[in-house]
């Protein structure tokens, strides 16, 4: 069973600090314990689909049975920008350790690191892949300290962070009526539960080969009360509500991301062509309404920020200079981590 795990190449991260290794490689341990009070810094929003066969859905460390589907060309120099390192389609891989870092700031941040090794040498590492949706992708930039390791890390791939967003054809509540999202533009009113109408702030478009991580979560007409065939990114958070909030999470609404649906009847993944993706930014994190379902809009902290590519970043955080840095703005409900999500749905 094919998937993919967004990587940050090595070449394209600084670490400082580190005792016993070197930069993300422990040289004489797999463990991660070299990196305990180093910092980590992410260079890029560079992110590397890695498209991996497996004979089970966790990404993990010791897995013979993990390997790539593809040849991968890896910056693997932080010195040496120009620096790659090719490995061929069916190298294993591995989920080699793991490690907590915190962000700057009151709040502490944690993030969830893994390193990913391709080869048998369980001493060298290719890059960093990041678990999602709540902690998502960390901040560009930004120093994080490691505090911890973890010796063996396997997490279930689809808990890896990846882009947040709406594809072409979904139809977004306005006060005049439905509008393609593909049709709004910057001033245009939206409407939101929270606010009523608003004006959207910004507009970003990506497209990708609707393959592996890219692929959108399709809910056919109905199968959550969608008015029409609902298409959203894999990580793109519902807003559920009910009885299963409350009893779970003492929350009168919380958000659950698009992927935990897969399974339940009308949902599936929509593999094959080309996939268009955007980004409505309001003034904050609100709950819009998109082919008769409230989803999220683009989340305002780093971490929606750095699914973005390097100008469509510098393009918002021109528009909006008090988002540098705002890792820890609240969402405007509980986001749920992936077991909580599977506790939730199969209540």
């Amino acid at each position: 069973m094919p998937y993919s795990i967004f990587m940050l190449p090595e070449g394209l991260i600084t670490v400082t600090g580190a005792t016993g290794g070197d930069g993300l490689d422990g040289v004489t341990q797999g463990d991660g314990s070299h990196l305990i009070g180093a910092m980590i810094t992410l260079n890029s929003n560079d992110w590397v689909e890695i498209e991996i066969n497996d004979d089970d859905a966790n990404f993990q460390d010791n897995d013979g049975g993990q390997t790539l589907v593809n040849a991968e060309t890896i910056n693997s120099d932080p010195t040496d920008p120009a620096a790659t390192e090719t490995f061929a389609a069916g190298t294993g891989v591995q989920a080699e350790y793991g490690v907590i870092a915190v962000g700057p700031g009151p709040d502490f941040i944690e993030y969830q690191l893994v390193a990913v090794n391709f080869g048998p040498g369980f001493a060298t590492n290719e890059g960093l892949a990041f678990i999602g949706p709540s902690g998502g992708f960390p901040p560009i930039g930004v120093p994080l300290t490691v505090t911890s390791n973890q010796e063996g890390p396997s997490f279930v791939a689809a808990t890896y962070a990846t882009p947040i967003c709406f594809a072409a054809g979904t139809l977004i509540a306005a006060p005049d009526g439905d509008i393609a999202v593909e049709d709004l533009a910057v001033g245009n009113m939206v409407t939101t539960r929270e606010g009523g109408a608003e004006v959207v702030r910004w507009i970003g478009r990506r497209s990708f080969p609707a393959v592996g991580r890219f692929a959108p979560v399709e809910f056919a007409p109905g199968a959550i009360g969608n008015t029409q065939t609902l298409r959203v990114s894999r990580q793109h958070r519902l807003r559920l509500t009910g009885w299963r909030a409350e009893l779970f999470f003492g929350e009168d609404a919380v958000w659950v991301p698009a992927v935990h649906f897969l399974g339940r009847p009308g949902v599936h993944l929509a593999e094959g062509g080309e996939v268009t993706y955007f980004h409505i930014l309001l003034d904050g994190h609100r709950t819009l309404i998109a082919d008769g379902v409230e989803a999220e809009s683009l989340h305002p902290g780093d971490v929606a920020m750095c699914n973005l590519d390097d100008n469509a970043e510098a393009e918002v955080l021109a528009m909006f200079p008090e988002l540098d840095g705002l890792a820890d703005r609240a969402t405007s409900h509980l986001a749920l981590r992936a077991a909580e999500a599977r506790a939730i749905l199969t209540a």
